[in-house]
């Protein structure tokens, strides 16, 4: 019995750290940290296929300093996880505070 006791406690505990860091995540903040306007529509453009080039130089600099593209090829770029999760946020944001996608 003592075990069990200690997962539950165990549990409990690291559900009352993600829920504390959960309410103090602010996701418009991290998904456009460092980023600098139109470099989200841009990512939007590479994720969804259509311009795998469709990145400027600098764009393309801050997207990979952020972990949000990788190269490959010439001038083309694949989308990571992590942009991915920042354009899933984003329209999330959007979507909440009523404003077209």
């Amino acid at each position: 019995m003592g075990i069990e006791y200690v997962y539950v406690i165990g549990g409990l505990v690291l559900l009352a750290i993600i829920f504390h860091v959960m309410s103090r995540f602010d996701a418009r903040t991290w998904s456009s940290k460092d980023l600098e306007r139109g470099d989200l529509h841009a990512l939007i453009d590479v994720a969804s296929g259509l311009r795998p080039d469709g990145l400027t130089h600098d764009q393309a600099r801050r997207l990979e300093a952020r972990g949000m593209v990788r190269p490959y090829g010439s001038g083309k770029f694949h989308v990571t996880w992590r942009g991915r999760l920042a354009l899933r946020m984003r329209q999330r944001i959007r979507q909440r505070s009523g404003l077209a996608a």
